[in-house]
């Protein structure tokens, strides 16, 4: 075994190259030294630069030496709204990065046995705030396709409750924009943001219409159930959250939000629990703020190359198989933390 390292630098055509190698060390230096002094921009107004750290720990992984391992760990996302400005890559065995059918970026590699040190991958990442996608750029037979969204997954039935709740909800409503935004208001008033006891963070549409609670899966998972039942393409989107509170740090988990896709304007982004949790849904219906990195799209996700197991609930977190079984999700620690680089205000 031996380690393999990938340096990808993508680059705007109005930034030059640095002329040296000190130059460009120097360059970094001074700009870290300024955003430990900086404080946060708003990032409902600003670009946000970050770096940001995805480790894998093999530590308490159970393999024995013959034994053949895969893992897939998630990749962040190219979009409007955010650029993958460099990444490194630091990986105990070779590995080849491929894109699913939904679009989705995923570092795939396999060997046997335990990798002998942790897997190590470092983003540079810009973020804006976010007005969704226009109609112009979406294209059929293309993981932007509304097509690909009217459809129930394993979690989101369009049946029983969750349709009877859109027809309820959207009754009075003579347009599509005004059901989608009254599903909204249903879910940002009649859920709370709870994580006791079990049963949330699954996101189960059923589970939150019936429980009224849960985290950001759960209420995006019945506000998508309730778009797509009324034939209202809707998508699910998970990353991670940047705190506002610091510059850098650790990040405890992710975070995931919501697009429906609305004839002539396009996709528009929604999230109701941070609505629910700050109490202001007109803010985070149609804009959302740059305090966030992007990672994967969509549920029931088949990965690339395809896995053994079934399909996966959602993918923000590592998956491994081992001779072509599933790893125990405990058996593979992740670890995620955060620096700001700097902030620019948004034309």
């Amino acid at each position: 075994m031996h380690a393999t390292r990938l340096a990808i630098m993508h680059r705007r055509a109005t930034v030059r190259r640095p002329v040296s190698r000190v130059i460009a060390a120097l360059g970094a230096a001074l700009l870290l030294s300024t955003a430990a002094r900086a404080a946060p921009g708003d990032p409902w107004t600003s670009t946000q630069r970050y770096e940001f750290e995805y480790r894998v720990d093999f530590s308490k992984l159970e393999v024995g030496g013959d034994e053949g391992l895969q893992l897939w760990v998630p990749y962040p996302a190219d979009t409007p709204d955010q650029s993958v400005l460099a990444a490194t890559i630091e990986s105990p065995w070779t590995y080849t990065i491929a894109r699913d059918r939904s679009g989705n970026r995923a570092l795939h590699m396999e060997g046997r046995g335990v990798p002998a040190r942790d897997l190590v991958m470092r983003f540079t990442v810009e973020r804006a705030p976010s007005r969704g996608i226009p109609a112009g750029a979406v294209r059929a037979e293309t993981p932007l396709d509304p097509e690909r969204y009217r459809y129930a997954s394993r979690l989101i039935p369009l049946g029983g409750m969750i349709r009877q709740v859109a027809e309820q909800q959207g009754a009075t409503k003579t347009t599509e924009a005004a059901k989608v935004r009254a599903f909204y208001d249903y879910v940002v008033t009649n859920l709370r943001y709870n994580k006791d006891g079990e049963g949330w963070g699954q996101g189960d549409a059923v589970w939150a219409c019936d429980n009224k609670r849960g985290n950001c899966t759960d209420f995006h998972s019945l506000f998508i159930g309730m778009a797509r039942s009324q034939d209202i393409p809707a998508r699910f989107i998970i990353g991670f959250p940047v705190p506002g509170d610091r510059d850098a740090g650790v990040i405890g988990g992710y975070h995931c939000w919501a697009e429906y896709f609305e004839t002539g304007r396009g996709w528009v982004p929604v999230d109701a629990s941070e609505a629910s949790k700050a109490g202001k849904a007109d803010a985070y219906f149609g804009v959302l703020p740059s305090d966030r990195i992007e990672f994967t799209v969509g549920r029931d996700l088949l990965l690339s190359p395809a896995q053994n197991g079934p399909p996966l609930n959602y993918f923000i977190y590592p998956y491994a198989e081992v001779d072509g079984k599933p790893v125990a999700a405990e058996e593979i620690a992740a670890t995620f933390s955060f620096k700001r680089l700097s902030n620019g205000t948004v034309p």
